[in-house]
């Protein structure tokens, strides 16, 4: 019976926290998939430029390794997989 009069007395200030919980997921969701996007566009830009010449310097193979692995941690879909790969074949060039 308590924690039915303690609901009934704080329900006011329970929906409010409860709303801002959900609130704050929400965001965070959104700046995952915000920062998601982020990473596969610089992960592809990156290819783009260095796709037809099959050349890559060692900032460029360093900034895309670095995003893919953040992109992977954020539980990224398999998009850039063959990018990656495509780009481990590249000559390298300084």
């Amino acid at each position: 019976m308590p924690l039915i009069n303690y609901i009934k007395d704080y329900w006011v200030q329970i929906s409010f926290v409860c709303t801002l919980l959900f609130g704050a997921y929400k965001f965070a969701m959104a700046m995952i998939e915000a920062t998601k996007c982020s990473l596969r566009n610089d992960i592809l830009e990156i290819y783009d430029q260095c796709k037809n010449e099959k050349k890559i310097t060692k900032w460029q193979l360093s900034a895309i390794k670095m995003s893919y692995e953040q992109y992977k941690k954020l539980k990224g879909n398999s998009f850039v997989d063959e990018l990656v790969k495509k780009v481990d074949t590249f000559e390298i060039i300084d």
